[in-house]
């Protein structure tokens, strides 16, 4: 079954008054900045559709990213900046010789990251977790996992997201993603679910990106 999309992907970001004003505080002291390593990285731009049941965004995304890094923006009209993600991914130092890259940690910043945090996926063991991850923007934090993962589809290649609960599809052409979705759904059971379960689940947050 295809994923549902926006009937207008142009249409304007539904917000409350306070989330456009925190985006114009942000604006003035926030801007994009490069990094030691943009001169190996592949840039890409499109648009973001962010809906939970408090929020529904539409805005602009772009997209730096190597093997073991990735970067992006998410802005509303000329300059409004709304979201600054950043993640790092690597292989398990637990594991040896473990050719599996995965995230590590990724960030997050900006009006839509109610206040901004970090997560890693070892945070899951902690008894602390399952109410962080109650915020709906710890939904952003896979953004980069499906982003790699549509990548690693484009090549062939296996990629584990591991923010738990996520359903996603990629759409791929000429060996790079070129639209991603995903999903997080409540599970009442704690213990991973098959997609086809997982599903049938109450549907938390939802994320639709379309790259150019």
């Amino acid at each position: 079954m295809k994923p549902q999309t926006s009937s207008n992907q142009t249409a304007r970001c539904i917000a409350h008054g306070s989330l456009a004003l925190a985006a114009l505080a942000f604006s003035a002291c926030s801007s994009t900045t490069p990094t030691k390593h943009s001169a190996a990285m592949t840039e890409r731009h499109g648009q973001v559709q962010f809906s939970s049941a408090s929020e529904q965004i539409v805005g602009e995304i772009a997209i730096r990213h190597d093997e073991k890094h990735f970067y992006a923006d998410i802005t509303k009209g000329p300059g409004v900046p709304l979201l600054k993600i950043s993640a790092r991914f690597g292989t398990d130092p637990k594991v040896k010789d473990s050719p599996e890259n995965q995230l590590r940690s990724v960030s997050a910043t900006g009006p839509l990251a109610h206040g901004g945090w970090m997560w890693r996926p070892s945070s899951l063991a902690k008894k602390s977790a399952s109410d962080k991850l109650k915020d709906s923007s710890r939904a952003w934090a896979a953004l980069p996992e499906v982003f790699m993962w549509g990548e690693a589809q484009a090549k062939g290649e296996a990629f584990r997201v591991s923010l738990p609960d996520i359903v996603m599809h990629a759409r791929v052409s000429d060996g790079h993603v070129k639209r991603f979705d995903y999903s997080r759904h409540e599970n009442p059971t704690g213990q991973p679910l098959a997609i086809r379960d997982l599903k049938k689940q109450h549907k938390n947050e939802s994320v639709i990106c379309h790259l150019d």
